[in-house]
Parts: C-alpha cells; sequence; structure tokens
C-alpha cells in the first residue's frame, strides 16, 4: 500500500539535512534559497530582483505605501466559509491566503493580495496559482515559496508584482537571529511575557505565529486601513475540509498544534488595532476569535 504524498519533493528535504550539517543550526535555513535561488532587496536605488540558477525571473518589490485604503479583509480558507456567503467578500480589499484564491473569479477585480508563506501549498498546488491569480497581482511570498515557484511556475512568478516575506527568525542571506537581538528591534511589539511578538514594519521583517493569518495581519495593519475583518479564520475545526476541499480529499493541517501560537499574535494584534483606532471583525461564527474579544459580526450569513 503506497504511504502519503510527500509534501515537498524528496531533494529538497536531502537540502535540509545538507544545510543543517554544513552550515550548523544558525544558518541551517539556508535551505530556504540554496542552492539555486539569489534575492537583490529593493532599495533606494530601485526594484530588486529575483534570479534563479543566475536568470532574473522577476523583480522583487518594495511594499506598497500605507495609507488609501478604508477596509482590509484577511481571508483564509476555515470550513466555516463553505456555509457562508462568500460572494459578499469584497475581493478588492482582500488579502487572501493559500487556498482562498479560490474565490478570485474570471473577469473580477484583483485581489488586495495574495499571501503565500509555506511552500508545501505550492507544490500542491502550482497549477492552481497560475491557472487562478491574474497578472499584475500583489503577491506576498516567502523565500522557499519564491524559489519553489522559480522551479514551477517562473513565467507566472515573473507575470506577477512580488513582495518578499522576510521572516526575522531565519532571514535570507544572514543567521538567525537570538531572543536578545530580536528585543532590540524597535518596530516589534511584544506580548506580556515576552513570548510572543508582531511586526509593525514588515517590510524590515515579520514574526511568524504559525499561520500565514497571523502573517497577513501584520500586512493588514501595515496598511493603515480604519477596518480589518477577518474571515474563514476558523481555528477550531483544523480536521475538518477547507471550504473548497471535500471529505477524503484535503491536505494535512497543522493548526491544531499551533493553536496557542496563532492566538497569542492575534492577541498583539487586536492591542495594535485599538492602539490605532482600527476597528477590528470576525466574520466566522465558528472561529475561536471571541475568545480573544475580537467580535463576530454576521457579514457573511446567507
Amino acid at each position: 500500500m503506497l504511504g502519503p504524498r510527500p509534501n515537498r519533493p524528496p531533494r529538497r528535504y536531502l537540502a535540509r539535512l545538507y544545510c543543517l550539517l554544513r552550515y550548523g543550526w544558525a544558518n541551517a535555513h539556508a535551505e530556504e534559497w540554496w542552492p539555486d535561488l539569489e534575492l537583490t532587496r529593493p532599495g533606494a536605488a530601485g526594484d530588486g530582483a529575483i534570479l534563479h540558477r543566475g536568470r532574473l525571473v522577476a523583480p522583487l518589490l518594495p511594499y506598497p505605501a500605507a495609507g488609501g485604503i478604508a477596509e482590509i479583509v484577511v481571508v483564509g480558507s476555515g470550513p466555516s466559509l463553505a456555509r457562508q456567503a462568500r460572494e459578499r467578500i469584497p475581493i478588492a480589499s482582500a488579502l487572501l491566503l493559500n487556498g482562498a484564491i479560490h474565490l478570485i473569479a474570471e473577469g473580477a477585480p484583483r485581489p488586495l493580495g495574495v499571501v503565500v508563506e509555506d511552500e508545501r501549498f505550492v507544490w500542491r498546488h502550482w497549477r492552481l496559482l497560475a491557472a487562478t491569480v491574474p497578472p499584475g497581482t500583489h503577491c506576498y511570498l516567502s523565500t522557499s515559496v519564491i524559489r519553489s515557484l522559480c522551479e514551477t511556475a517562473p513565467d507566472w512568478l515573473a507575470s506577477q508584482q512580488v513582495h518578499h516575506l522576510d521572516f526575522l527568525h531565519r532571514p535570507y542571506g544572514r543567521r538567525r537571529p537570538d531572543t536578545a537581538e530580536l528585543r532590540r528591534l524597535p518596530f516589534l511589539r511584544w506580548s506580556n511575557d515576552g513570548k510572543s511578538a508582531i511586526s509593525l514594519a514588515p517590510q524590515k521583517g515579520l514574526m511568524p505565529a504559525g499561520s500565514v493569518a497571523a502573517t497577513a495581519a501584520q500586512l493588514a495593519l501595515s496598511f493603515g486601513p480604519s477596518r480589518i475583518g477577518l474571515a474563514g479564520i476558523d481555528l477550531t475545526n483544523a480536521g475538518k475540509p477547507r471550504f473548497y476541499e471535500t471529505d477524503g480529499d484535503q491536505a494535512m493541517s497543522r493548526l491544531g498544534a499551533a493553536r496557542a501560537r496563532i492566538l497569542a499574535a492575534l492577541r498583539i494584534f487586536r492591542d495594535e488595532c485599538a492602539r490605532q483606532a482600527i476597528v477590528l471583525e470576525n466574520y466566522s461564527p465558528a472561529s475561536r476569535l471571541a475568545e480573544i474579544g475580537i467580535p463576530y459580526v454576521a457579514r457573511l450569513e446567507p
């Protein structure tokens, strides 16, 4: 009997082991770009660049300037969306996470952005990305996602407006910082116990929390909207199919193991929204967000 399909090609597991043995723990995350990816960061001199095997694939763009956006809806893939009026989501104001790109309709406005941080999603769904996300979309992608797309869908990547998700605990081209170094960064907001943080300057680096939803929350804050809504962020039913999946045909979810970390980061996000007078709403009736004081609003109920 065949076992489960690997989340990545076997060569990527070998690359991870090789980088750990060669570079040690502090630099083992080099496997995210090794051996073929090179990124040049955007700066005052102009756009950056994505190079793969020495060939220019696409520009690497700075983050859009804050301001001018009234509302952002962060849309995950929670099972609750299967029973909701998804057509009420304002796609032009939405940050679509992973499989939420299923909400992009042909001929409809582009989403505000697409956010993918886990390369496992690319290896399973790169054809969906290429077929669904229209050219010119703002795509926020991690190092490993950019590398895997250079291998699978370079022409699609070249057609997008690509922004780099650089995580502070495994920064591109640099060793891992220790906790003391992270604590000195002035653009981080920390929890009272000092165990969790979010970034107020994602272009300088983001803090992970076990879910792309927490990453997108940091992005949403940086745009300076007056309202942020959270749709399909359930955090209660990780064993059920995502809204676009069916029983027996679903990818494994690790949200259950990371739930405490995610909620800790979202508490800081909640507090920062209050500090900036941003209205924060949850549109999932099945979500645990109510437990941390993010009110449910029945915006998407049929």
